[in-house]
């Protein structure tokens, strides 16, 4: 496959352009807002992993929550899905809060 020279990947696209906080934010709020609409419990947590990423590395972000990388990663691969409660820590770690409005 040939790689072209000038390209972005989507994912880093996205990355880079959640700068601050109410951007993360309403990317979170609209992620969650879609699962919640289509069911697509994949697609969210990679938008998890993807504002992870913007605000720090997973291993980084691991460390801080006090969980494996290797976990989280297998989380964001839809290799295991998580308990409630790792969403939330996760949710926390990124300094937002899960409420029902």
């Amino acid at each position: 496959m040939k790689t072209l020279s000038h390209t972005l990947d989507l994912e880093d696209c996205i990355v880079n352009n959640l700068k601050s906080q109410e951007d993360i934010k309403l990317y979170l709020n609209a992620s969650l807002k879609d699962y919640l609409d289509d069911g697509d419990f994949r697609s969210f947590c990679r938008a998890l992993e993807i504002v992870i990423k913007a605000k720090d590395s997973v291993a980084g972000f691991a460390k801080k929550l006090g969980i494996s990388r290797s976990h989280l990663y297998s989380l964001f691969k839809n290799e295991k899905e998580p308990k409630f409660l790792t969403i939330v820590k996760i949710f926390k770690g990124l300094g937002y809060e899960i409420e029902v409005a």
